[in-house]
């Protein structure tokens, strides 16, 4: 039975609130960090998939020109996601004015960092439209579905780099990041998310990156055969677990219970 790759990262957070989830059927109520993290997701994912038709657009190396078409870009598509996000909104309190500025500033540095890195590129190279888009390295992707019969795994990355010899996936995550490396559990999806993408490619995937957007830090993360056979064991052991259906003890983690929308579900079903 393929689970999805986010099955080990949330069994890994909470077996708990995983049993809630997954086995007991119980939905987390809309809390404010989720709501915005699926947004700031929705608007990379479109800037992503519209870089093409900019970069087509360009027809001169002026450097403020550049940036304020990747600024208009993310401008619009934050406005048009906060739109279809308003009904999540309004149920947290939120105004969709307040949301745009508190938003802004991470896309505002994200168009920036784009555009001069095409900036940068049009300086070596001098060319322009669809030539200049075939030659730009790294190409991004977003939302791309894999899947491994081999690792019984399936899910979504959220973005891909690809190079001329390799290809590099890309984990976004709204929450801090600590102050070296990744959260195991990124770690553990950025891993498989690269196992996935090396058996689909036919060649190893051996680097893999977790961006903490709210830092503005993105982290490199090596495949090894320790991390490989990590992630195996896991995907076991989380099967077993939702075949046995087993409620866990309460995480020792009580901050975690603090945070956690199932809390009161969660004693519920304890008694």
């Amino acid at each position: 039975m393929k689970i999805p790759v986010t099955f080990l990262t949330s069994y890994m957070y909470c077996k708990r609130k995983f049993f809630l989830e997954q086995i007991a059927g119980i939905i987390e109520p809309p809390k404010e960090v989720l709501v915005k993290g699926r947004i700031k997701h929705n608007v990379f994912d479109l800037a992503n998939k519209q870089e093409r038709g900019i970069i087509l657009s360009i027809k001169n190396d002026n450097k403020q020109e550049i940036i304020q078409r990747y600024r208009e870009s993310y401008a619009k598509n934050l406005k048009n996601i906060l739109l279809i996000n308003k009904n999540s909104l309004k149920q947290l309190n939120i105004q969709l004015s307040d949301a745009y500025n508190e938003l802004w500033s991470y896309f505002e540095e994200e168009s920036i960092t784009r555009a001069e890195n095409i900036h940068n590129f049009l300086k070596t190279k001098k060319i322009f439209g669809k030539e200049l888009w075939d030659a730009l390295t790294p190409k991004i992707e977003s939302e791309i579905y894999v899947e491994s019969d081999n690792l019984q795994l399936k899910g979504k990355v959220d973005r891909i780099e690809k190079y001329d010899e390799t290809i590099i996936p890309v984990e976004l995550k709204t929450g801090k990041a600590p102050k070296e490396g990744v959260w195991q559990e990124h770690m553990i999806q950025i891993g498989a998310y690269m196992l996935m993408l090396g058996e689909v490619l036919g060649k190893k995937t051996v680097v893999g990156k977790v961006k903490y957007i709210k830092n503005n830090i993105s982290r490199e993360v090596h495949m090894n055969p320790f991390l490989q056979e990590e992630i195996k064991r896991l995907v076991k052991e989380v099967q077993e677990f939702l075949e046995k259906k087993n409620i866990p003890n309460f995480t020792k983690n009580k901050a975690k219970c603090e945070s956690c929308g199932l809390r009161e579900d969660c004693y519920y079903f304890e008694t």
